[in-house]
């Protein structure tokens, strides 16, 4: 896995501390998620684990949904909502 996700490092999309924590064991993982100060950046330390795991299961392919991924990791890091569905009602 580490040799398929590594050229997402080198582009920027995600951080040593994020790969390291994605090859590692079960308390590698743990220990990423609860590195966060606080709540807030615990939570998104989970949900950079769950897009990151998107980038690894494509295995170095460029697909649809690893753009969505990559597009995901960005928005997550920077904080911004996740998009809204449409509040009308649909009939």
């Amino acid at each position: 896995m580490r040799a398929s996700v590594a050229p997402e490092v080198t582009r920027g999309v995600l951080t040593a501390a994020e790969l390291e924590a994605m090859c590692g064991d079960r308390k590698a993982r743990k220990a990423f998620r609860k590195a966060g100060a606080g709540r807030m950046e615990r939570t998104r330390a989970v949900h950079v684990l769950d897009a990151a795991d998107e980038l690894a299961g494509a295995r170095g392919a460029d697909t649809d949904r690893v753009a969505f991924a990559r597009s995901e990791l960005a928005r997550i890091r920077n904080g911004a909502p996740p998009p809204t569905r449409d509040a009308a009602p649909t009939m």
